[in-house]
C-alpha cells in the first residue's frame, strides 16, 4: 500500500520538494499522455525532465531525483539521515506515480457517478479543462443547460491532514471561480465517502 503520510510528509512539504514548478505538474502529464501503468508514468516523468515535449510539460527531474532531494533535507532539517535514500525515492515513488494515477481512476469513477445520478434531474457533468482545472483546482463541472452551477474537486480522505496552508491554497483557488465548489472524499480503497453529501449540495444550486 502506497505510504505518504508521516515525517517526510511534513519534510516534502516544508521544503516544496513535490511543488509543480519545482518537481512536475504530474496530472497536467497525466492527463497529456494517459499513461496505462505505473512504470509508463515513471518514464514519462523521466523523459520530461531530459527532453523537450509538445505537449508542454516540464519536469524538473526523475522519480530518483525527487527522492534524492527529500533525502538531502533530512540533513538540513534534522542534521541526521532518519531515512534511507531507498525510503525517500519510494516516498517520492508513491507520491508521484501511485497516487497520481489513483487519483485519475477515481476521477473517472466520480464524473461517471455523478452523470448517472445527476442526468436525472436535468444536470450534466464534465471534466473541468486548463484553466478552471489547472488553476481553479475544479476537477468536474456540473452545468445546466450548458451553464456551470458548481463544481466537485476530488480528493483522498487524506486532504482533510494535510497542513493548513495546502487546504488554504485550493479553498482560495475555488473561491476564484465565484461559485460553489464540494469536495467528494474518497478512502484508501478507492470508495467515496460523502458521495450523497456532495449530490445533496449540488441539487441546492438549482
Amino acid at each position: 500500500m502506497a505510504y505518504t503520510g508521516g515525517l517526510l510528509n511534513q519534510l516534502n512539504g516544508k521544503y516544496g520538494i513535490s511543488a509543480p514548478h519545482r518537481s512536475v505538474p504530474v496530472m497536467k502529464l497525466i492527463k497529456a499522455h494517459r499513461p496505462k501503468s505505473r512504470d509508463e508514468l515513471c518514464e514519462l516523468i523521466k523523459f520530461h525532465h531530459e527532453n523537450d515535449c509538445p505537449c508542454g510539460v516540464k519536469s524538473q527531474g526523475s522519480v530518483e531525483d525527487f527522492g534524492q532531494k527529500l533525502f538531502d533535507a533530512q540533513l538540513r532539517e534534522w542534521g541526521e539521515h532518519r531515512f534511507t535514500l531507498q525510503e525517500c525515492v519510494q516516498w517520492e515513488y508513491d507520491l508521484f506515480v501511485v497516487q497520481s494515477l489513483k487519483g485519475t481512476l477515481v476521477e473517472e469513477a466520480a464524473l461517471a457517478f455523478f452523470q448517472k445520478n445527476l442526468a436525472c434531474v436535468g444536470l450534466s457533468v464534465t471534466k473541468a479543462e486548463g484553466y478552471v482545472d489547472e488553476e481553479l483546482r475544479v476537477d468536474l463541472i456540473v452545468s445546466k443547460n450548458e451553464n456551470p452551477l458548481c463544481g466537485i474537486q476530488v480528493k483522498p480522505l487524506t486532504f482533510n491532514k494535510m497542513r493548513e496552508g495546502v487546504i488554504t491554497f485550493n479553498k482560495v483557488a475555488n473561491a476564484k471561480w465565484g461559485k460553489p465548489v464540494f469536495y467528494l472524499f474518497y478512502d484508501e480503497n478507492e470508495r467515496f465517502a460523502n458521495a450523497d453529501a456532495v449530490v445533496e449540495g449540488v441539487l441546492k444550486c438549482c
